[in-house]
């Protein structure tokens, strides 16, 4: 379903939602999208324009009165201030708005006046993200069109490069750049084709080599900034052969030196660790965070998830609009309401959610419909669980859930699979002894169910000892369940059998260890 609502709008064009109804917002998305790649700083100003007429387009559609007015940091205000449009597309706006002033202004090099203006590719995508965003709240809010019905913004796929290639003979900088840029990413996905699905040849690998080489040197050759960091990528993933004095090394340094998004700073980290230099690889990744680099933000919140530092580098992907912090802090704003419930943790929660459901943050529905269930008893057990088997994958993989998941799912048999997939990290993520019984006791109740219904069932762990386990641990309904007459003959393991990688106990592995050495024994005599 995704993949052929990504098809339909390739075919269709990533803001073909606006044409009915919002035509000059159209417009300027389109243009701002199409120069974009060849030419950032016409891209930027039109971007502005489409920030400027969406404040009109709301403001009549609210009725604000006075109505919008003034310059466009005015307009962006007197929205805000209505208290209708939602914080995360006023400061989308205002980060448009910023940008598209800088690309109007004069930059000073070297005593000359200039009026180019350098924009990184990351960001130049990450504002088409913005203006993307904001193009369908508009849409939603003014043309009633539903957000989740409108794909993610997905860069268009030039299929004619002609005019790029001619921009790029004619010494457009840019142009080149984009070429280059294409031809290693085409490399990159010919690398992951293996057995049947390869299409390729050595020969069409090479040619690609050759175009990627000859328009990376000439983007090179007109100055492009960004062209350290790809021929850093193309030597660190062999793409390209390393020539004399020039290897990945020295690239990542260079790229480093003019690295203002934190990109470069970021792709040198991860090539040291993944060459055996972690700590000097992590210490250029914290850098490449403490810049805004969303993918070193990301890296920062998993190492340090479990640390005192987890709370700053938080607030700093925050302050970066990194998509999966709205789902860290909506699923640390959970955690707090369980800590200590009160009016006050709920409405922070309840903050927490509204963000990364306007952000579409990956995994919020799984949190939502949790605390939509547990917190505000706003759906059903049934929804709820739907929900967070539908979306748990979708979650950062750092994040404790797996307890969470456990708990709701480990009621029925119909997850049987999924909950015994969960039960070590749920026993992991137990807060005490009780509840570490309750998955035990929960688990081998499924899997005795499981038992009954197809005779044979697979399980992470011995049955008699996670029933003994929870008893020991003092859970009542175990203690009451082995001590009946179905519970004795489960622990003399009569009448079912159970299969799979067993994890032995402590104990069990004790008496085993000495079983071995009797047995030695009574060989040497």
């Amino acid at each position: 379903m995704q993949t052929q609502a990504m098809d339909i709008q390739k075919e269709q064009g990533n803001f073909d939602f606006l044409k009915e109804g919002l035509g000059e917002l159209y417009t300027q998305a389109c243009l701002a999208e199409r120069y974009f790649a060849n030419d950032p700083q016409s891209s930027l100003v039109k971007m502005r324009l489409f920030v400027e007429i969406a404040c009109h387009d709301l403001g009549r559609h609210f009725s604000l009165r006075p109505p919008v007015h003034g310059e466009l940091t005015n307009k962006i205000k007197m929205l805000d201030a209505s208290g209708h449009i939602e914080s995360w597309v006023i400061d989308a706006m205002n980060s448009l708005r910023l940008e598209g002033n800088r690309s109007v202004h004069l930059t000073e090099i070297n005593g000359n006046y200039v009026a180019k203006l350098e924009v990184s590719t990351l960001r130049m995508r990450q504002h088409m993200r913005n203006l993307h965003d904001i193009a369908r709240y508009v849409a939603e809010k003014v043309l009633n069109i539903c957000c989740k019905l409108i794909p993610d913004w997905h860069e268009p796929l030039q299929c004619d490069i002609s005019e790029h290639v001619a921009a790029a003979l004619n010494g457009h900088r840019d142009a080149s750049f984009y070429l280059a840029n294409r031809f290693y990413h085409e490399l990159e996905a010919m690398r992951t084709l293996k057995g049947t699905d390869r299409w390729w040849t050595k020969n069409t690998f090479i040619n690609k080599q050759a175009d990627l080489a000859y328009w990376l040197e000439k983007a090179h050759a007109q100055g492009h900034s960004e062209t350290w960091l790809l021929f850093a990528k193309s030597y660190a993933k062999k793409l390209l052969q390393d020539v004399e004095q020039r290897d990945a090394k020295t690239c990542f340094k260079l790229a480093i030196k003019q690295d203002e998004t934190g990109e470069a700073t970021y792709e040198y980290g991860r090539y040291l660790a993944n060459h055996g230099e972690t700590k000097l690889g992590l210490t250029f990744i914290q850098q490449a965070a403490e810049k805004g680099c969303s993918e070193a933000l990301s890296a920062m919140l998993e190492k340090t998830v479990a640390t005192d530092e987890y709370a700053n580098w938080l607030q700093l992907a925050l302050k970066f609009n990194v998509l999966e912090a709205y789902t860290c802090e909506a699923f640390r704003t959970l955690e707090e309401y369980e800590a200590e419930a009160s009016a006050t943790t709920s409405k922070r929660l309840k903050s927490a959610l509204v963000n990364a459901q306007a952000r579409r943050a990956p995994g919020y529905q799984f949190i939502k419909a949790y605390a939509d269930l547990h917190v505000f008893k706003v759906i059903t057990h049934e929804c709820a669980t739907k929900t967070m088997v539908d979306h748990y994958k979708d979650l950062p993989t750092y994040l404790w859930y797996e307890n969470k998941l456990f708990s709701q799912i480990s009621h029925s048999s119909k997850h049987f699979s999924l909950v015994s997939d969960l039960y070590q990290r749920a026993i992991y993520q137990a807060k005490d002894d009780s509840e570490t019984s309750e998955v035990k006791f929960r688990m081998a109740q499924l899997a005795l169910t499981e038992f009954e219904k197809k005779k044979s069932v697979k399980t992470p762990a011995d049955i008699p000892t996670i029933l003994k386990e929870a008893a020991d641990a003092g859970h009542a309904e175990a203690r009451t369940f082995i001590n009946s007459a179905k519970g004795k003959a489960v622990m003399k393991r009569c009448g079912f059998q159970s299969c799979g990688q067993h994890q032995k106990s402590a104990t069990s592995k004790e008496k085993q260890k000495r079983k071995r050495k009797l047995a030695k024994k009574a060989k040497r005599k």
